[in-house]
């Protein structure tokens, strides 16, 4: 078995389902606009005024007062036998009974200077004293459109620029949401290098970058990752001191009185979630919550075997304290055999590159070459999960994005 020296091994969909369910959504904050980007709305977003906020024009026109014809000016009240000239959306001068559009209107100089608009008769086109909408017409009373309080988005959207433009535009200055969680990373290791080429036995670390990048791609407040030794005692102060809802070690997660993460957890009397699953690569991942609430992940250093802890246990666990739905994986056909698991019983986590239309989509395995075995998940459209006995060219597979 590939978790030989775990306690509790579980499969990889019982791993899967307990990290889309060992959490809750956090607490709904207050967010200026330019904090909310990203995150999902908790309360339903309301009109803060009446929509329109006053009588406007519906249309392009004339604000007219009583019969025709009318005498234009830039007055904000109207007298009887007046009008003004208004785009639509702007406000009604005082006194406006109706609008009458451009085009069923006639405007001529009149004495001293005057403009003077007639209506239009429908039948000759001709100016007509007479002719006048009814009243009310071509205005928008206030409230017309929505009444204030009135909800104009739900509870649960993605806040896009969209919806921060339309939550400016109604007189917001906050939105609650649902607070992103603030996710830390912990780096373990002495023999790692934080640039360039590996040299002298000590190899780059590939994990310090990815992993604050990935659960930013999920809508998570990433912080940049601490490089920290692998020995208890200052691990054990960067756990206790870390401000964060969610902890991710990369490293030391083997079984075995030597793991520092293991010994760590223990003394925090931390709850034991996942320890080990049945999957290639990634079968020493572990996942724990600690007394106050936190949850730690831990990743193995090989960076095949991160990546398969982050889409497992990662993705799923961060998704629900964002409050948002769990994506929902595609089916797909092998078009060629996926790699083989490293024992019978593992699912095998591959990547693959998918072809063809939605309703008929094809998997193409890419190989685990490159730097690290990395260049296949860096290739990949997906990552199918193969259960044990299968991963044979025209198997069903489904299909996790990238």
């Amino acid at each position: 078995m590939s978790t030989s020296g775990l306690d509790g091994v579980l499969s990889w969909a019982q791993a899967h389902l307990i990290a889309s369910t060992c959490a809750q959504p956090l607490a709904p904050v207050w967010a200026r606009l330019d904090e909310a980007a990203g995150s999902l709305l908790a309360r339903p977003l309301a009109t803060l005024d009446d929509d329109p906020s006053a009588d406007v024009a519906a249309i392009n026109g004339y604000a007219i007062c009583g019969q025709g014809p009318w005498n234009r000016t830039l007055n904000q009240a109207l007298a009887p036998g007046e009008c003004n000239l208004l785009r639509a959306g702007e406000v009604l001068p005082k006194n406006a009974d109706a609008v009458l559009e451009m085009d069923r209107a006639v405007s001529e100089s009149g004495r001293g200077g005057t403009m003077l608009v007639t209506g239009r008769d429908e039948l000759s086109g001709l100016a007509d004293e007479r002719v006048r909408p009814e009243l009310w017409a071509g205005i928008a009373r206030r409230g017309s459109r929505a009444k204030a309080g009135t909800t104009i988005l739900p509870a649960g959207r993605l806040v896009t620029a969209p919806i921060l433009a339309l939550a400016a535009a109604a007189g917001h200055d906050e939105l609650s949401i649902i607070k992103p969680p603030v996710v830390g990373t912990l780096v373990l290791g002495n023999a790692l290098l934080s640039s360039g080429r590996a040299r002298k036995g000590r190899v780059r670390d590939a994990l310090g970058n990815t992993v604050p990048a990935f659960v930013a791609a999920l809508g998570a407040r990433g912080n940049p990752a601490v490089r920290a030794p692998d020995t208890h005692e200052l691990l054990l102060a960067e756990i206790e001191d870390a401000n964060v809802d969610v902890l991710i070690t990369t490293g030391a997660t083997s079984p075995g009185d030597d793991s520092s993460v293991r010994k760590v957890l223990r003394d925090l009397d931390a709850r034991w979630l996942i320890d080990g699953v049945s999957v290639t690569p990634g079968a020493q991942m572990l996942l724990a919550r600690l007394p106050d609430g936190r949850f730690i992940v831990g990743l193995p250093g090989d960076p095949q075997s991160a990546l398969a802890g982050l889409v497992t246990l990662v993705a799923p666990l961060i998704t629900i304290l964002r409050g948002a739905p769990l994506p929902v994986n595609i089916d797909a056909v092998l078009a060629e055999d996926a790699p083989f698991a490293d024992f019978a019983d593992d699912t095998r986590l591959a990547p693959v590159i998918l072809e063809g239309p939605e309703s008929a989509l094809i998997a193409r395995p890419v190989a685990d070459t490159g730097p690290a075995g990395l260049s296949g998940w860096a290739n990949a459209d997906g990552i199918a999960i193969v259960p044990p006995a299968k991963g044979y060219r025209g198997d069903a597979v489904s299909v996790m994005r990238l």
